[in-house]
């Protein structure tokens, strides 16, 4: 299996760090699968935990295995952890069996559930945990802390000095408790190099569409996201678009970038973009592509697509129109890129969004 170690410009231009034993392959969208037959996850559990916390993030990726169209299908296996062994009872009243945390196998994913209520109680009789979450991280393994089982990772010091989230209900504790971390109020989802942060179990449903498509394929990622809430869907990537100016020091190619957002519904025209940002055509061409980890009309697709779908979701207009707004002349070929990205054509995206909103005063 491969992990993302660095933010990338796009998941499928950066190669990963091999953390499996053993060959890999690619999808035909030439994304990292499994090599071998299985996924294995493992969760440090306790009596405070919120369960849901890890079977949701199981149960995607589980069906993202079945979608990967491998055979035999992976198996996504789930090692409870626990201080001594044994039944573990969360607050919802499960039952869960756990092994002692010495017993681990190292796994290829961590997840580090969310507490219920106050974490700072939880605190003081957690501390089994964080040589346990820094073997994973010294081992190469992903881990990911939904909700306030951020305070876990901050409390191992392995955020010092780099980006996280929490769950918002906690965010001033936090700050107080862990000032060298650089918290992100705005993000629900972060990365600092294998360490992964989602500020809610809602959230890390988007983080596993990102693992689905990294560890099977691309075709499994786009199928769990529509079986999954596609109306909430936020898709996340190591490297926003958003983020392309601060992720990289170029900044005649941060200019372009805005340019080429600023007229999303007009075509591409380099030798404008290379005019008035000083640079020649090839220059430009080939600066961009160092910087951004894609190309300008790639890049401009990719905004034009974002775009649409907060057209079809947001507003009154036509499939044609959202797809004329954003710069699709072609309706055809509006629908080809959409279902390109998106994995169902606008028309069904838009009833997908649309047809699980709560309208209060039809609830009567």
């Amino acid at each position: 299996m491969n992990s993302p170690a660095e933010p990338s410009a796009h998941p499928s231009t950066e190669p990963m760090a091999n953390v499996l034993q053993g060959t890999h392959s690619r999808s035909r969208q030439g994304q990292p699968r499994l090599g071998q037959r299985k996924l294995r996850v493992a969760a440090p559990i306790h009596s405070r935990m919120l369960t849901s916390s890890i079977t949701l993030p199981l149960e995607i990726l589980r069906a993202a295995a079945q979608a990967s169209g491998e055979l035999p299908t992976p198996e996504v296996s789930l090692q409870l952890l626990s201080e001594h062994g044994g039944p573990v009872q969360p607050a919802d009243g499960l039952v869960l069996h756990s092994q002692r945390y010495t017993e681990m196998q190292s796994p290829d994913l961590l997840i580090v559930p969310a507490i219920w209520r106050n974490p700072l109680r939880l605190l003081p009789s957690a501390q089994w945990q964080l040589p346990l979450i820094e073997q994973c991280v010294a081992a190469g393994s992903q881990v990911c802390s939904v909700g306030s089982g951020t305070f876990l990772l901050a409390e191992s010091g392995l955020l010092n000095h780099k980006t996280a989230t929490t769950h918002w209900h906690w965010f001033d504790s936090f700050s107080r408790r862990y000032p060298t971390v650089k918290l992100r109020r705005d993000r629900l989802i972060t990365q600092s190099e294998t360490l992964f942060c989602v500020g809610s179990v809602n959230s890390v449903a988007d983080l596993m569409v990102y693992f689905s498509e990294y560890w099977f394929s691309e075709t499994a990622a786009r199928t769990v996201e529509q079986q999954f809430s596609p109306e909430i869907r936020q898709p996340f990537v190591p490297h926003s678009p958003w983020d392309d100016a601060e992720q990289h020091g170029d900044e005649q190619i941060a200019d372009v970038q805005v340019l080429i957002r600023q007229q999303l519904g007009d075509p591409l025209d380099i030798p404008a973009l290379a005019a008035a940002t000083g640079m020649t055509t090839r220059t430009l061409s080939r600066r961009f592509k160092r910087a951004v980890g894609m190309t300008p009309s790639h890049y401009l697709n990719n905004w034009r697509i974002k775009e649409s779908r907060s057209l079809l979701q947001h507003s009154n207009l036509s499939v044609a129109e959202v797809g004329w707004s954003v710069g699709f002349r072609d309706p055809s070929q509006f629908s080809r890129q959409f279902r390109n990205a998106v994995g169902m054509t606008p028309k069904r995206w838009r009833m997908a969004v649309r047809g699980k909103s709560f309208h209060p005063s039809e609830q009567t």
